[in-house]
């Protein structure tokens, strides 16, 4: 075994398109012990702990190095609700085509744990769509931590190497390869009108605006 592998608690393999119940059960079973695992997304890999637990979320505050909100992972849009207070009528349209890669920043619900939000009083939501991401999302309860795997300050990966190397002590890490390359997801926050494009990332400015009205750059 490399002293890369060595770095994390449990590596485990994943096919990152058919993914394995039993990798996935593995990985549910860490996150409601409490544990901080990372896992594949589209491009890049991600941090996750179980959304309801304080406790969990700072020590992935703590792993990454960061206080900053954290976006949430859902795999089916009637999670929306469950997480945000409302979505503008503007939005609606936006949220029905919802393109991959993007994150939208909403109203949070009442009762959001306030290490999600960073203490404000929105959540970004991301619809993903990387079969891993979605099965374990589902599996979890339908919403996950999302932040990229990377201390903060440092550049998101798409290698699982890396993330074994840059955060050791995470308690398991999905390992579905190289994933294919690409930017982290461009954050808009649709609580005002027009838009605005909190970090461009892979989803263009032109493509926002054709679902709705953005602020100028």
């Amino acid at each position: 075994m490399s002293a890369t592998v060595a770095t994390v608690r449990n590596r485990v393999r994943i096919d990152p398109r058919h993914p394995a119940h039993d990798a996935i059960g593995e990985a549910v079973r860490v996150l409601n012990a409490g544990g901080v695992i990372a896992y594949p997304t589209e491009h890049l890999y991600a941090l996750a702990a179980d959304p309801r637990n304080p406790d969990a979320l700072r020590r992935l505050a703590a792993r990454k190095g960061t206080a900053k909100p954290l976006l949430l992972a859902i795999a089916d849009r009637d999670e929306v609700t469950r997480w945000a207070a409302a979505v503008p009528e503007p939005a609606r349209a936006l949220l029905a085509a919802w393109p991959e890669g993007l994150t939208v920043v909403l109203p949070a619900r009442p009762g959001v744990p306030p290490e999600l939000t960073g203490g404000g009083a929105t959540i970004a939501l991301r619809l993903v769509r990387a079969p891993v991401a979605v099965a374990l999302v589902r599996a979890a309860g339908g919403a996950l931590p999302a932040t990229s795997a990377n201390r903060a300050g440092a550049p998101a990966t798409g290698d699982p190497d890396r993330v074994a190397a840059d955060l050791p002590g995470l308690d398991l890490l999905l390992d579905a390869g190289v994933l294919p390359s690409g930017g982290p997801s461009t954050l808009l926050d649709v609580t005002r009108t027009p838009w605005r494009v909190l970090r461009a990332g892979s989803v263009f400015r032109d493509a926002i605006a054709a679902l709705g009205p953005v602020a100028e750059a």
